[in-house]
């Protein structure tokens, strides 16, 4: 597993929330690395822009939000402050953070580009100039790429909003049959980025463990509803796991699994999400695309296969009458069926934006009865049941360090 591939995952699930956004985390990644190295950039410097155009849109929630971001004249300028301090969370990513911070920031005539020396908010408008690039592209790739009015439109900025010298490299990338318009005729699903390993590194165990949970928090932490959520679950898998002896390999896998398992509600706008009533059927159908979205968006890194596989059975039933697969019986491993116990236990026990959480007996009781039904495995369910305390004890506490993360979180954005 290298690190592009895994930040690749969550890029293509950021993008699923509106086909007319799609891909364009990618490719913002791209153009952003591609200028850099037309501009004489150094290989890292390149490489963490691709990785701050990869993510530069976290923090934009909602699909309003999100749309917003593909205007020439964003409007909505909160979400850079957003993403960069969910990516301050991950150590490696203290550059690319910087960056996302700096994504619609204008250039700054006094503040010229040397050739050892390159200040943030000069590479901030270069990843600025890569984004209105990229919105202003066909959003279908049948529709071909208009570079005279991306050129004229961008050369409108040039010495004001954008470094002219940025802009220089765009005309190069812009040139007929080249780079711009070869991204412009991909699908969303075919486009790659092509970074050398020696700035792509291949991530230790715990580094993956690592960005999971960073992963969990970009998912849960768009309202204070859902922003314990994956963190009790994993902490529910990891003890369930432990007692019912799941080998320690598998263990691991669940671990990963269970911080990424609503991965797909990244494409869920944040409306649906944090709606305060039940959802209506087409909203329901909505939101239970997102176990097929995380299955899909895991399945195209090959190291996260196995992990792709129990994200996507997560909302699975023994009986056939799950999603997104309608898998049954043995077809549905005892990790997942873990996993499946997990998410239920811990989302029937915490506060929703339409009702309190469920007191503890009424928790374990629809849990057996689930079992009983033939929906939820009954050695899992039963363990939970006989365990009920100890069980609630760890899910409470789990989400006790996580609402304070959330809250620490969000009074770093109210100063």
């Amino acid at each position: 597993m290298r690190l592009f591939d895994m930040v690749g995952c969550l890029s293509s699930a950021m993008d699923l929330v509106s086909p007319e956004v799609a891909g364009h985390h990618i490719r913002v990644g791209a153009i952003a690395s591609k200028l850099g190295e037309t501009a004489g950039l150094p290989g890292q410097v390149c490489a963490d822009l691709a990785l701050a155009g990869m993510l530069h849109d976290m923090g934009a929630f909602s699909l309003k939000g999100r749309l917003s971001t593909l205007a020439f004249e964003a409007g909505d300028r909160t979400h850079p402050e957003i993403g960069y301090r969910l990516l301050c969370g991950y150590p490696g990513f203290a550059r690319a953070a910087e960056l996302v911070r700096l994504h619609h920031v204008s250039w700054n005539p006094g503040c010229q580009p040397k050739k050892v020396f390159w200040p943030d908010i000069e590479l901030g408008n270069l990843l600025c100039l890569a984004d209105r690039v990229e919105a202003l592209m066909p959003r279908d790739a049948q529709a071909g790429l208009d570079r005279e009015a991306i050129l004229a439109r961008i050369h409108s900025g040039a010495g004001s909003m954008f470094n002219p010298w940025w802009v220089e490299a765009l005309e190069i990338l812009a040139k007929p049959g080249g780079f711009l318009e070869e991204a412009a005729a991909l699908d969303s699903g075919l486009l790659r980025l092509v970074i050398p390993k020696e700035y792509n590194p291949e991530l230790s165990g715990r580094e993956v463990s690592g960005l999971a949970r960073l992963f969990s928090q970009i998912i849960d932490f768009r309202c204070r509803f859902t922003s314990t959520h994956s963190r009790g679950v994993a902490a529910i898998a990891m003890t369930l796991a432990h007692e019912l002896h799941l080998p320690g390999d598998e263990r691991d896998l669940l671990e990963v699994a269970s911080e990424l398992h609503d991965l797909g509600k990244l494409g869920v706008p944040s409306e649906i999400i944090m709606k305060p009533s039940a959802l209506d059927p087409t909203e329901m159908a909505v939101m239970r695309l997102h176990a097929e979205h995380g299955y899909n968006a895991l399945a195209g890194a090959p190291a996260l296969a196995d992990v792709a596989e129990l994200v996507g059975q997560h909302h699975e039933r023994l009986d056939g009458s799950g999603y997104p697969f309608a898998l049954k019986g043995e077809n549905i491993g005892l990790a997942s069926r873990i996993l499946a116990v997990a998410d239920v236990f811990t989302a029937m026990g915490e506060d929703r934006p339409y009702r309190a959480g469920i007191e503890l007996r009424m928790v374990v009781d629809t849990i057996w009865n689930m079992a009983k039904r033939k929906f939820l495995d009954t050695n899992v369910a039963g363990l939970i049941v006989s365990r009920r305390e100890h069980m609630d004890e760890v899910r409470r506490e789990a989400q006790a360090q996580a609402l304070s993360d959330f809250e620490n979180f969000a009074s770093g954005l109210a100063s």
